[in-house]
């Protein structure tokens, strides 16, 4: 009998500890079960670099290339995403990030995708999902089709998240598990669970990252500037260790026309967020500094933000220093 040989399915999701892109990086493991996936969890300022680290790893049409929850930048990467199709392999992309579904013409994202869903409807997870419920149905494969859509209680665990619907109440305490305990290996407990039942690993997570959001919030606290603005608007801006949406979501309650700033000590990143009236759009303001993301939920990261801290603790202990001398 002749060997069947096994496929390589390549996946580069947004990362590392972001509910939404483990979601969907573990939807498509739970698609290709019989298949050997291979994962990558990127953050965004790493994209490119992931994406061009993609190598066949079989032959032809043996190879397959998924990238979800995730865009990029760089003509270098549509080139190198072009000459693998052109080599004879798969590639797919899902996103639902504003500043990808905006640009989805962009000199960038201009690549002979063998299919690409691009909207805001859902989280990256959920079209993730359909995407590959609709493959299996288009192919006729009922047996796939069963076993895969015992998943949809996970994406739409991650969407309930991502969306800030919060109609499944345990789907924050999903995120910040996967926060604590780190994509990857939330990604490997997830793809071992038949439902959405949370395993040791990820309920220990839980618990260290109660108390760790916590401390994250009271740093916040006591580090926050606020600034009016002469348009109406206010500015929060504050330092954190990780959990950015917790902790923003606490520092916006009860303001109007507000906008949190974020800097992450542990990311050294910043992260955006707004009360729940403003209007602004914070993946354009956060695409002017280099970044994306969606209206109310967006961020980047720049040099001069990471060293706004230690520039500020120059020039206070510099001026005492120099009235002492």
């Amino acid at each position: 009998m002749p060997r069947i040989q096994r496929r390589t399915i390549q996946v580069v999701s947004h990362g590392p500890s972001c509910l939404d892109g483990v979601m969907a990086a573990a939807a498509i493991e739970r698609f290709y079960a019989d298949q050997r996936v291979v994962t990558t969890l990127a953050a965004n300022g790493e994209s490119d670099r992931a994406i061009q680290a993609l190598r066949p790893r079989e032959s032809g049409e043996l190879d397959e290339f998924w990238i979800t929850d995730l865009s990029w930048t760089s003509t270098g990467t549509a080139a190198h995403l072009t000459n693998l199709i052109r080599s004879g392999a798969r590639a797919y992309w899902v996103d639902h990030h504003r500043t990808a579904v905006a640009r989805a013409d962009a000199p960038e994202f201009d690549v002979p995708f063998s299919g690409r869903m691009l909207t805001e409807e859902f989280s990256a997870a959920r079209l993730t999902f359909n995407f590959l419920k609709q493959l299996a149905e288009e192919r006729g494969e009922t047996e796939r089709l069963a076993e895969f859509e015992r998943f949809f209680p996970f994406a739409a665990i991650a969407d309930d998240h991502d969306r800030w619907i919060h109609r499944i109440p345990e789907s924050a305490d999903w995120a910040l598990a996967v926060q604590t305990l780190g994509g990857i290996d939330s990604y490997r407990e997830i793809i071992r669970l038949d439902e959405p039942v949370m395993s040791r690993k990820l309920r220990l997570a839980l618990v260290a990252g109660r108390k760790a959001m916590d401390k994250s919030l009271e740093i916040a606290h006591a580090t926050m500037v606020e600034r009016p603005l002469g348009n109406g608007l206010r500015i929060r801006s504050a330092c954190c260790m990780g959990y950015s949406s917790e902790v923003a979501s606490k520092l916006y309650a009860g303001q109007t026309r507000t906008v949190i700033a974020l800097f992450d000590l542990r990311s050294l990143g910043v992260s955006l967020r707004r009360s729940e009236d403003c209007e602004v759009d914070l993946s354009q303001l956060a695409r002017a500094f280099g970044g994306g993301g969606h209206a109310a939920a967006a961020g980047f990261a720049v040099d001069e933000a990471k060293r706004a801290p230690a520039e500020r603790l120059a020039e206070l202990l510099g001026a005492r220093l120099e009235s002492n001398a």
